[in-house]
């Protein structure tokens, strides 16, 4: 699945997955104006807002508009991506077929919206909307994938096309069913969990009785994409390998899914896992859609494109509980943690207790550890071509890959309602959110198809700061997302140091890492650029008061020799010694800017504690009155 298509569709491809990721946010933020009841913000007026095109931004209105703005982005996506297919891909039918699709499901997705609001909200035109929206985002993966992987001689359909094909239905059925549900308020109808009101049998009533329909057609689901996922399970040919994994996925985004629901019913619909409950099916739909779409490619594409060495013999094995927690990438984690526990020794709330470091240290690994184990599995085939990897548990055959996945999504679950009973919610959701940036976005997108990847798909590693300073104040602001963009753009020349070294792995496995693709002198190029816009940014909290000068010096200090190694770097002609040398430091630069934060700010002669400071965001007309700090989880 990992064969590209040559340059020339690079730029239709960026177009497709673009507007992929903005028409499933579209979606979710779309379940949000329905469930907080913003659908009216805006009046009846359309496209504008309340007869202006830049409303007052109350919170009714904020939503909406944001809703309509992100519907403005996803439509600029497909007209540009319908203009490069008739431009450069009109000979293409394969291309130029789904592009024009989007650009027609768009129009009625855009006059659907519009009688939508016209006609105050009717339920069946709400679910109508939702159902064209996930058709769009459909012809948008399916048009990303044409664009992402190499033309087949023929198209032979997997003898599994069929059951794929009517759980990918039964799967679409289920999300209209659940649209229906909530557009007639018929959530609480059904209460309890998995009985409707303590019994199986259908309720008098025609609304619990549509609850109750909802219900039962998940729970058909569920049993169908199990099913589905076992008995490709049993089958080993190389056809059948892209297709296992795809519905390991789609099963346990099902098995997330009925839990989320579990919880929203039993918690009475509170509003956050009402809109997590429409995030995880939205997945569960694209997951759906990518597996139809490989259970019709030829074993040309589904194969990889040269055989993966045998797994390497090693003279001594590790226990099974040593490699479930080499799954976890232990050594990676504590530079996460120390992310996540520095920034809350700066927030407003002052010192945290002990228990309060302890519990989010532990849900911290835990939540990483989930992440980890899942990038291994999902990684599994790629990692026997790689020296760096080859011996890790499941590519050396010592972990089953099931039990490592298994393992994965329990850690996480752990990790998240750990944070939600002994810390707060929104760390909680934070946590799980950047274990779904670094699963989804960057491991099953982007990883094995952009140059780009570790740029985008790397703010995963940025969200403990987030965490940590949620942890601590049960909210986020603009210091905490200061800290976020330093770890930001921290992690490319980070990261790109390894793939210097690692070129050739990274190329044996089809990974389109920026050497590979670019070169070494665009790399190196690139790790200054990313470095020089870095080191000003750690600087600035000492200038503008939110930090004191210990941690200006120990900044300014620790980025000059950051910077001395990109300079180094750029150039030596032989990179691999120096590479070495700027990878072991930057985690160390990381660690040690982090907890000269801290440092700082327990100094007598330091900055004091953090609700004495503020930090200027624009010197020109306004500061922020919030002390410096954020929070950090994975």
């Amino acid at each position: 699945m990992n064969i590209t298509e040559p340059d020339r569709t690079r730029l239709l491809r960026r177009l497709a997955w673009s507007g992929t990721a903005a028409a499933l946010g579209l979606i979710v933020l779309g379940g949000v104006v329905r469930i907080t009841g913003s659908g009216m913000g805006c009046g009846d007026s359309w496209p504008r807002c309340n007869g202006e095109w830049f409303a007052p931004l109350d919170l009714p209105t904020l939503i909406e508009s944001s809703h309509r703005w992100l519907a403005v982005a996803v439509s600029l996506l497909v007209a540009a991506a319908l203009a490069v297919a008739w431009t450069r891909h009109r000979r293409d039918l394969r291309l130029l077929g789904p592009t024009t699709l989007a650009a027609a499901v768009l129009v009625a997705q855009v006059l659907l919206g519009a009688v939508t609001v016209k006609l105050e909200l009717p339920p069946w035109v709400v679910v109508t909307h939702l159902a064209n929206a996930m058709l769009l985002l459909a012809v948008l993966i399916v048009l990303g994938l044409r664009t992402s992987v190499a033309s087949p001689v023929a198209v032979n359909r997997h003898s599994a096309h069929p059951l794929v094909l009517a759980t990918a239905g039964l799967g679409f059925l289920v999300i209209l069913f659940g649209a229906q549900v909530a557009n007639f308020d018929a959530g609480l109808l059904c209460l309890g969990f998995p009985l409707c009101n303590g019994s199986a049998l259908p309720p008098a009533t025609p609304l619990a009785g549509l609850n109750w329909t909802h219900r039962t057609l998940a729970f058909g689901f569920l049993t169908l994409a199990a099913g589905l996922a076992a008995w490709l399970r049993r089958r080993s040919d190389a056809e059948s390998q892209g297709l296992r994994r795809w519905s390991a996925i789609v099963l346990v985004l099902t098995l997330t899914q009925i839990g989320v629901a579990a919880g929203m019913v039993l918690q009475l619909l509170p509003g956050s896992l009402r809109a997590l409950h429409l995030l995880v099916g939205t997945l569960v739909w694209a997951a759906l859609v990518v597996l139809t779409f490989y259970s019709r490619r030829t074993p040309a594409v589904t194969a990889d494109p040269s055989p993966a060495p045998s797994p390497p013999e090693v003279g001594r094995h590790p226990s099974v509980a040593r490699d479930l927690v080499t799954l976890t990438k232990p050594r990676i984690i504590s530079l996460l943690l120390v992310t996540t526990i520095a920034p809350m020794f700066i927030t407003p709330a002052g010192m945290p207790s002990i228990s309060q470091v302890l519990w989010v240290a532990l849900a911290g690994y835990l939540m990483a550890g989930g992440a980890n184990a899942i990038n291994m599995w999902f990684d599994r085939d790629i990692d026997t071509r790689m020296s760096r990897t080859r011996f890790r548990p499941i590519p050396a055959g010592r972990i089953a890959p099931a039990l490592g996945l298994a393992f994965g999504v329990a850690l996480g679950l752990a990790a998240f309602g750990t944070f939600w009973f002994q810390v707060n919610r929104l760390s909680a959701w934070l946590a799980l959110g950047g274990l779904l940036f670094y699963v989804f976005v960057y491991t099953v997108w982007l990883k094995r198809s952009s140059p780009q990847n570790i740029v985008i798909g790397g703010a995963a590693g940025a969200f403990p700061p987030l965490v940590g300073w949620a942890a601590m104040t049960g909210t986020l602001d603009l210091a905490a997302i200061y800290l976020f963009a330093i770890i930001f753009y921290w992690t490319p020349p980070h990261f790109w140091a390894l793939a210097l070294i690692k070129q050739g792995d990274y190329a044996r496995a089809g990974i389109p890492m920026l050497p590979v693709v670019r070169g070494e002198a665009r790399t190196k190029y690139e790790m200054l650029v990313y470095t020089l816009i870095l080191l000003p940014l750690t600087i600035l909290p000492t200038f503008f008061g939110a930090l004191g000068i210990f941690y200006g010096v120990a900044a300014a200090l620790l980025g000059g020799r950051l910077l001395w190694y990109c300079i180094r770097l750029l150039r030596e002609r032989t990179v691999t010694p120096v590479a070495w040398q700027m990878y072991r430091y930057s985690l160390l630069y990381l660690a040690l800017l982090f907890v000269a934060m801290g440092v700082d700010r327990a100094l007598p002669f330091g900055h004091g504690r953090a609700s004495d400071q503020v930090i200027i965001l624009d010197r020109a007309d306004r500061e922020l009155a919030t002390p410096v700090g954020v929070h950090r989880d994975h």
